[in-house]
């Protein structure tokens, strides 16, 4: 190859990789997509945004909720044993509706369960908005509050649904 052709291929495969990285900058996650996660601490304060009572069920890795202020919410969760995490297991709880809070930067409702907060959490949250997880993931989220640790973030996206209302004819 002559000196000038491989001169030309050089521009060229430059002014390919210069178009390629100038074209496509990265891309912050819009506000519209989910909120982002504030980590570290958290503390309890009182909702930024008005609230309505709770009326959904969620689902996901973490099990699956009834949120419901008006009926008997109930929880099928997959805890683990504080401190060690290690341990895990399924626990069934009726959550009674304490109100809504704020954790962090994120709006919700708190619910209190039927355990003492030492092995098992004594009160679980889930976001009333979506989350931005990373990767694309926008979902809803849950954290449980325990004597030793507070509130924690509960990092797996739960999917959140309407709950069936009984017919009038029922």
């Amino acid at each position: 190859m002559s000196k000038l052709s491989l001169n030309l291929l050089f521009l060229v495969l430059g002014l390919a990789a210069f178009a390629l990285v100038g074209s496509s900058p990265a891309e912050e996650p819009k506000a519209s997509k989910g909120i982002t996660l504030e980590l570290g601490k958290m503390e309890e304060s009182e909702p930024k945004s008005s609230l309505d009572a709770p009326e959904y069920g969620y689902v996901g890795n973490l099990g699956s909720f009834v949120a419901s202020k008006e009926s008997e919410a109930l929880a099928l969760l997959v805890v683990h044993q504080y401190p060690d995490t290690s341990k895990s297991a399924l626990g069934r709880s009726k959550l009674s509706y304490e109100g809504p809070k704020r954790l962090g930067n994120v709006d919700g409702w708190v619910f209190k369960t039927e355990w003492d907060g030492k092995a098992y959490p004594s009160k679980v949250f889930f976001s009333a908005e979506k989350v931005y997880f990373g990767g694309g993931v926008n979902a809803y989220i849950a954290a449980d509050y325990r004597e030793k640790s507070g509130w924690v973030w509960k990092l797996h996206p739960l999917r959140r649904m309407e709950l069936a209302k009984k017919s009038a004819a029922e």
